[in-house]
């Protein structure tokens, strides 16, 4: 991924994060961006909740929408955006990361960073150098 790809993903996310704050009377909005292997943006937004475990991170919906028409992501990025302050770019909590994981380790996250821009891309394997699943199948091909 270059960074012209780099820069539209984040534009499509931050979009989305703009479009969410102006309906929430906070004026706070969180999208994210995916980025499927024949080009096409995917984008989502966080979805509150009464209860903090019933909300849905903005990245579930590229991932959903992936899973529906059976592309596969190569990248993902998450921005938050308020009427007070600069965007910022939020990694992929644990759970997205878990869920990000059956597209492979590969994948890349947009992550801050102190740049004039703002973020990177790092692989997930760069964020979970020692994911879970290793250990599993270490144990299966032991056996």
């Amino acid at each position: 991924m270059d960074s012209h790809d780099e820069d539209a993903l984040y534009e499509a996310a931050l979009a989305v994060a703009v479009g969410q704050a102006e309906h929430d009377s906070g004026g706070e909005g969180v999208g994210a961006a995916g980025l499927a292997d024949d080009g096409a943006v995917l984008t989502g937004v966080w979805i509150d909740a009464m209860v903090d475990s019933a909300c849905l991170c903005a990245e579930t919906g590229p991932i959903s929408e992936a899973h529906r028409t059976k592309r596969k992501l190569t990248a993902s990025i998450c921005v938050r955006w308020t009427r007070t302050s600069s965007p910022s770019v939020l990694a992929a909590c644990g759970v997205c990361q878990e869920r990000l994981a059956v597209f492979g380790s590969d994948l890349l996250i947009g992550v801050a960073d102190n740049t004039e821009r703002g973020f990177r891309f790092e692989s997930l394997a760069a964020l979970r150098p020692s994911p879970w699943w290793d250990s599993i199948d270490a144990d299966t091909s032991t056996n």
